[in-house]
């Protein structure tokens, strides 16, 4: 009885029927509670179901009745790496491989731990290691693949690609990361062709519909100018990004210092000064802007996901109501019109980057943020308004925004 429930269940799971799989899993565990494969399938539902949580707790359950399991070790770090807990993602790959050393989808995984945190050698040694156990493994060839693009091995990223895809040409897998390749090397037309690839033979993969956007938007060349930026900056460790945020920061200052006190450079050095300010902005608002021109595309509408759509809705309105707040003071002279396009215009950057940690904490935090910015900065209007000038409450949403970029890079950052 309880060998057929689960055999059912596994062929439902096959079919993506996972709520029907977990009534006969729910099923297997009222007969047999201890059951450690019925706990581990149904993890996997919930995980499918994008219910990480959930398919933790499941699968520490089977754990615990099955320590020495390496299957289980090896989707309880599945899980870890897509709730983005890396280093707890590696420890329990590493534990699954010592117990099952010749698996190797093991070391594929491991190898996307290692590409997401930036160790890209690392990562192609651990892919080589697993294609040495099975050469036609997927999950090593892309992670291979991946890893020779971010070593600038790019001879070698296509050879390893397009054997992937000769090995199964409609995986979507495949497609989408040489679509990632190419976009990262400049070739935004070609990387199109391969995401649109992708979503044809799964509409609904994520990291295909990413791309699709940010191919789209390569169209652009000010935003391929940006996408080389952010993939250079992205390419980096922590430390490494930090020491780019904290060199302009620091160098900008240096440069104010140096106009200050000789007025002679002070011509050449501003221009630079103003530059950097608004290629500084610009790197905050330029995605959520970009996705308010793409919704009129009828790829991209249907590639942005619902917080990219809420973003650009929200930078949108904001920079409206700044450009209208700066054309009525140009025209009155008003005091409060100029608050009113300070306030529009720097609210953009918090509403174009609230939504961009990958830590669901951190991403709340922010959203809090911005929401109680955007309370501070309309008291400060409306304090204009009976009170000319700026006031404390223009103040604090001055030091607010500020401080915002500070702590949005930290969380941000990893």
């Amino acid at each position: 009885m309880i060998d057929s429930l689960l055999e059912r269940a596994n062929q439902l799971i096959k079919l993506k029927r996972y709520q029907d799989a977990e009534k006969e899993l729910k099923q297997a565990l009222t007969l047999e509670p201890n059951r450690a494969q019925a706990l581990a399938l149904l993890s996997i539902c919930q995980s499918e179901q994008n219910n990480q949580k959930e398919a933790i707790n499941f699968i520490q359950q089977a754990i615990a009745k099955e320590p020495d399991n390496d299957f289980f070790l090896y989707l309880y770090a599945f899980y870890l790496f897509k709730d983005d807990k890396l280093k707890e993602s590696e420890k329990m790959m590493r534990s699954a491989i010592a117990f099952e050393p010749h698996n190797a989808e093991y070391f594929g995984l491991l190898a996307l731990i290692k590409i997401n945190q930036r160790e890209w050698q690392q990562a192609l040694d651990n892919a080589n290691q697993g294609l040495s156990v099975d050469p036609d493994n997927l999950t090593c060839l892309n992670a291979r693949s991946t890893a020779f693009f971010k070593l600038d091995k790019k001879d070698e990223a296509y050879t390893t690609i397009h054997e992937a895809l000769s090995k199964d040409p409609y995986n979507e897998v495949t497609h989408t990361n040489l679509g990632w390749g190419l976009l990262e090397k400049g070739e935004h037309k070609k990387a199109l062709e391969h995401f649109r690839e992708a979503l044809k033979i799964n509409p609904d993969f994520t990291y295909a519909k990413a791309g699709l956007v940010e191919g789209l938007k390569s169209r652009y060349w000010f935003y391929r100018l940006f996408l080389k930026y952010a993939f250079w900056v992205g390419n980096m460790k922590g430390k490494g990004q930090w020491a780019v945020v904290l060199g302009l920061y620091f160098g900008i200052q240096l440069l104010n210092k140096i106009a200050a006190s000789n007025p002679g450079l002070g011509v050449f050095i501003t221009p630079i000064v103003y530059l950097y300010i608004l290629f500084a902005i610009s790197t905050w608002i330029i995605g959520p802007l970009s996705n308010l021109f793409l919704r009129l595309n009828v790829y991209g509408r249907f590639a942005l996901t619902h917080e990219e759509i809420q973003s650009s809705n929200f930078v949108g309105i904001s920079l409206a109501v700044g450009l209208i707040g700066g054309v009525l003071f140009l025209f009155t002279g008003d005091f409060v019109f100029a608050m009113l396009a300070i306030g529009g215009l720097t609210m953009m950057i918090p509403l174009a980057s609230m939504f961009n940690p990958a830590k669901e904490r951190s991403k709340r935090i922010l959203v809090a943020y911005t929401i109680l910015m955007a309370l501070i900065g309309l008291g400060a209007i409306l304090d204009a308004v009976f009170h000319y000038g700026i006031g404390i409450l223009g103040t604090v949403y001055i030091f607010g925004i500020l401080a915002y970029q500070w702590i949005a890079n930290a969380m941000i950052i990893r």
